[in-house]
């Protein structure tokens, strides 16, 4: 059996030699993904042992707002979560704030830039704070599962669309992906510009539980936030792209691979949003 051996980062930026065997068998692959290959740090933080809770997680959410809820919903008026979902929109827009925030001071005002940082496995208390975080943001990512869970409860069938739904899902396995694989270094920037959209888009939708006056008046403000998010994956798409520069080495590229691929596949998807919901609309 042959062996490569390549570089991990490890403990306070040192190298760690990592015996790769090639030509193993399923279990020792999953075992070095995720022991060998994964931050050491966050090993023991609820649901970062190993994927099968989250993909549990998964599952639930996609039978529910898929199957169950709308045949638990079918013989039952829609049900008026407005005080909920008041309560819900203060918090998602106050906590994705606050995970700006986290982000921005664990690193990137001081000794982060916005080029090519790689992963470091560390436990200074700035890169544990950064990786705090992180996973910080994988509980947020499923809290917001909620958005969809709301919809079928009030039975606005065509806002749990096949975008929202995939939108949702693919966020929650990227942010695990990233709190397991590389909770710090360049790929912790791509998160910044989603929660500040976030904040915004929550603070839209606290403001559209005002009341119909107040929904009519922000109405037209609602494509611009679409807009915003498609600005919001260029510039992620134009960051992450930096992993492609003969000068740049980021540890984990195989993430930057997985990190990409989606951006540019959620780019597309709200384009086509945006086409269908706005320019047809101007057109008519």
């Amino acid at each position: 059996m042959s062996v490569d051996i390549c570089k991990l980062d490890g403990q306070d930026g040192k190298g760690l030699p990592i015996h790769v065997p090639q030509n193993v068998g399923f279990l020792e692959t999953y075992r070095y993904i995720m022991e060998d290959a994964a931050d050491p740090r966050v090993a023991n933080w609820w649901l970062m042992g190993s994927p099968f809770p989250l993909l549990g997680i998964i599952s639930l959410y996609l039978f529910f707002v898929l199957r169950l809820g709308p045949l638990c919903m079918k013989n039952r008026k829609p049900y008026n979560l407005n005080k909920i979902m008041i309560c819900y929109n203060i918090f998602m827009a106050t906590t994705s704030g606050s995970v700006f925030y986290g982000l921005l001071t664990s690193g990137f005002t001081t000794r982060l830039s916005l080029g090519c940082e790689p992963h470091i496995i560390s436990n200074d208390p700035e890169s544990y704070r950064m990786a705090r975080w992180m996973w910080r943001l994988l509980i947020l990512k499923i809290i917001e599962l909620g958005d969809t869970i709301i919809f079928i409860l009030r039975k606005k069938y065509n806002q749990a669309s096949f975008l929202h739904i995939y939108h949702h899902t693919s966020t929650v396995l990227l942010a695990w992906i990233a709190c397991k694989f590389v909770p710090g270094g360049m790929w912790t920037f791509t998160i910044m510009p989603n929660c500040i959209v976030h904040v915004i888009m929550y603070t839209y939708y606290l403001l559209a539980c005002l009341g119909p006056e107040v929904q009519k008046r922000i109405a037209p403000w609602k494509q611009y936030i679409t807009g915003l998010q498609m600005i919001q994956f260029i510039i992620m798409i134009c960051h992450a792209l930096q992993f492609l520069l003969p000068s740049c080495e980021p540890n984990r590229k195989p993430v930057a691979y997985i990190y990409v691929s989606q951006m540019f596949i959620m780019f597309y998807l709200f384009c086509d949003y945006y086409k269908k919901s706005y320019s047809r609309k101007k057109m008519e």
